[in-house]
């Protein structure tokens, strides 16, 4: 067995919204396993794709973000499982329906404002915390906010 886990995903924004899911429960941010021989930033998108059904077309990474480590069950191990992160910014229509994935465990997947985001994040984990602050304090997220927001 394997000590550790790559996986790759991305904060979305869309004008002044962050895209959320909700999988197991919890409040987070899309994301999944890195398949070998894969890049980064392709699983990212793919993986927004899947959890989400926003087109991959849509999407336009906006850079790398910082990676997080945090531990995963496998079976009876717990490994390290890394995430590489992506600021991810999303160009389609802002009606697009979101589709979560339920085979994933996925139940709700939702465009939210800083102050609905307040809201929900009794519900998901340290981890999504800490990335939303870095994401919120990042100079691009503020610019991209500031001259975009107004679509929304």
């Amino acid at each position: 067995m394997k000590n550790k886990i790559k996986a790759a995903g991305g904060i979305v924004i869309q004008g002044k919204k962050i895209l959320f899911i909700k999988k197991n429960g919890r409040w987070e941010f899309p994301k999944g396993r890195l398949k070998k021989g894969s890049k980064r930033k392709n699983t990212a998108l793919r993986e927004i794709y899947e959890e989400t059904g926003i087109p991959q077309e849509n999407l336009n990474i906006i850079k790398s973000l910082i990676p997080t480590h945090d531990n995963a069950k496998v079976g009876k191990d717990v490994v390290i499982k890394k995430t590489y992160w992506y600021l991810v910014e999303h160009l389609g229509d802002a009606k697009t329906k979101l589709i979560p994935e339920k085979r994933e465990g996925i139940t709700k997947c939702k465009w939210l404002t800083p102050s609905e985001i307040v809201l929900i994040m009794k519900d998901s984990r340290p981890l999504v915390h800490y990335l939303l602050e870095f994401v919120l304090q990042d100079p691009d997220y503020k610019l991209l906010r500031k001259t975009r927001g107004k679509i929304v």
